[in-house]
């Protein structure tokens, strides 16, 4: 059994494999079961991307409050993950399977937005697969223009893998208290 980056290479490798296997004239989507969109979509029958891989965290960095996580991993998964460390998102969406690179991308909004900003605001790092199918990190001082830019690009500029986040301490009720000063 793989480690969880190793499975995240595994993921990332699919991912880049899927594209180049996407035929020119087709657009390029996601080729996952389930969205979060509540209208309909015209069918596709070009092959998407392969996202299967890249659903999980990958690892939690207590002392740094940092989550290595995934583009397709729910916030579910991440919230369960990073309580058992006292630790939470700093954002978390109402509904449960909405991705960070879902809310990254379509710039998610939640309640808590109001004290922790928007999702993307709390990411640190990116893995963004770009057009020519190439594995891009971007952060504030990597590829700085790329990192601005993705937010609320819809994947414009391609696919987005979310590396590092920031989280925030809980108490034992679960509520946050106070916000990672590393945004």
């Amino acid at each position: 059994m793989l480690d969880a980056r190793s499975a995240h290479a595994v993921g990332m490798q699919r991912l880049r494999e899927s594209y180049r296997a996407v035929p020119a004239t087709a657009p390029i989507r996601l080729a996952k079961s389930t969205s979060n969109l509540f209208r309909t979509r015209a069918t596709n029958s070009a092959k998407g991307l392969d996202p299967s891989g890249l659903t999980g965290v990958i690892a939690i960095d207590v002392a740094a409050r940092t989550a290595d996580v995934a583009g397709m991993c729910t916030y579910d998964d991440l919230v369960a993950a990073t309580l058992r460390h006292g630790l939470a998102p700093l954002v978390v969406p109402q509904l449960k399977t909405i991705t960070l690179g879902g809310a990254v991308t379509g710039l998610g909004i939640e309640s808590t937005s109001f004290r922790n900003g928007l999702p993307h605001e709390s990411v640190l790092e990116l893995d963004i697969l770009n057009g020519a199918g190439e594995i891009i990190t971007a952060s504030p001082g990597q590829n700085a223009d790329l990192f601005r830019a993705f937010p609320n690009s819809y994947g414009t500029a391609k696919r987005v893998t979310p590396r590092r986040s920031s989280t925030t301490t809980t108490s034992r009720t679960g509520s946050t208290s106070g916000c990672s000063g590393r945004r």
